[in-house]
């Protein structure tokens, strides 16, 4: 009965042991990926000192800089199953990001921009397919949607134009078990992957976070043909070239890698060959409270499962199941205590015996 019992102690030791071992090397790489099905909504909120507006009533468009305004940003990402990536057990996902920011007076659209990227569901790298001899993604998978600058007609939106590209760095959110280290974010307007660097902790709505600064040097974005009125001389249209630079902070929980909250400064302004610099954008905005609670729902909904698989669980597997070998083999190796010596027996003479 003693053997039967080690031996079961045994095997649930070792069963411990095995599961210690594959829950993070095996199960938690399975289940550690983003959701394929995605339908969410972020929105930011802040002010700008100057911005520039368009707007069209009928009569062509109005171009004017705008001061002191408050704005609002949405972004809504959607995933796209149409994409031929977009399969079960798929390591990859196709994501659509669609982002509109508007003018909180009059609600005027002040920007507007689309861009699909197929990225690692595990490490949320988009996927640059240069130098792959096998593509994870197809090329038509990431692009970027370009505006012309006008519309064909009066009072119609100018047409859209989808530019395939890839968009390297991280994508939507961080790596799960995201480390205190620099990483490579992608950044919407300069279309690059720019160092996002580890700054330190802190705590957002009780939630511990790293937080990560992105600062974009003064770069140049395009050359646009603008009213002669916005910088400052007569002529009916000049070329002139916008430039862009900002901060991106971003605090990530690390074990989820969702951001927690996200802030973006951004300065632009128009430089003309001649005339007077302009600037177009200067302003702050934030993830807005309603978008932080939900980012707290996300990471309570997932954290804990996620810990347990990587790191508490592994770690209560392995004690439990050292505590039961060391059981198992004390029972099996014990000795059963010897039985004690059986008393002497007495040797009885019958009565009158030898006399």
């Amino acid at each position: 009965m003693r053997r039967a019992f080690g031996l079961i102690l045994l095997a649930l030791g070792v069963f411990a042991i095995a599961g210690a071992v594959l829950l993070p090397t095996y199960v938690y790489p399975k289940l550690a990926k983003v959701p394929l099905d995605q339908d969410s909504t972020s929105v930011l909120e802040g002010t700008a000192s100057k911005v520039l507006a368009v707007t069209d009533k009928g009569a062509g468009p109005v171009t004017e800089i705008r001061e002191n305004r408050k704005l609002t940003a949405t972004g809504h990402v959607q995933a796209n199953f149409a994409s031929p990536e977009m399969h079960e057990g798929t390591d990859y996902a196709v994501w659509l990001l669609a982002v509109q920011v508007k003018d909180d007076e009059d609600g005027t659209v002040l920007t507007a921009s689309k861009r699909q990227v197929c990225f690692d569901r595990r490490t949320s790298e988009g996927y640059d397919p240069r130098g792959d001899a096998d593509p994870k993604c197809t090329k038509e998978s990431s692009y970027v949607t370009e505006l012309k600058d006008k519309a064909d007609k009066d009072g119609e939106k100018p047409p859209e134009k989808n530019v395939y590209k890839p968009q390297p760095g991280l994508n939507f959110k961080f790596p799960f078990g995201t480390e205190q280290k620099d990483y490579q974010v992608y950044d919407d307007n300069t279309g690059t992957a720019v160092t996002a660097r580890y700054t330190g902790t802190e705590e957002v709505n009780g939630v511990e976070t790293y937080k990560f600064v992105q600062n974009i040097p003064d770069t140049k974005l395009q050359t646009k043909s603008v009213p002669g009125s916005l910088v400052g001389v007569a002529d009916s249209s000049v070329d002139a070239d916008l430039y862009y630079r900002g901060v991106n902070t971003m605090w990530v929980e690390p074990v989820t890698g969702v951001e927690v909250k996200q802030q973006q400064q951004q300065h632009q302004e128009l430089r003309p060959t001649t005339g007077n610099p302009t600037v177009v954008f200067d302003g702050t905005l934030a993830y807005n409270g309603k978008t932080i609670a939900q980012m707290v729902d996300q990471i309570d909904e997932n954290k804990g499962k996620l810990e347990f698989l990587s790191s508490t669980g592994p770690l209560w597997l392995g004690i439990g199941g050292g505590v039961l070998i060391v059981l198992a083999i004390f029972v099996l190796v014990r000795r059963r205590p010897a039985a004690p010596p059986a008393p002497p027996r007495r040797h009885r003479e019958p009565v009158g015996a030898g006399r």
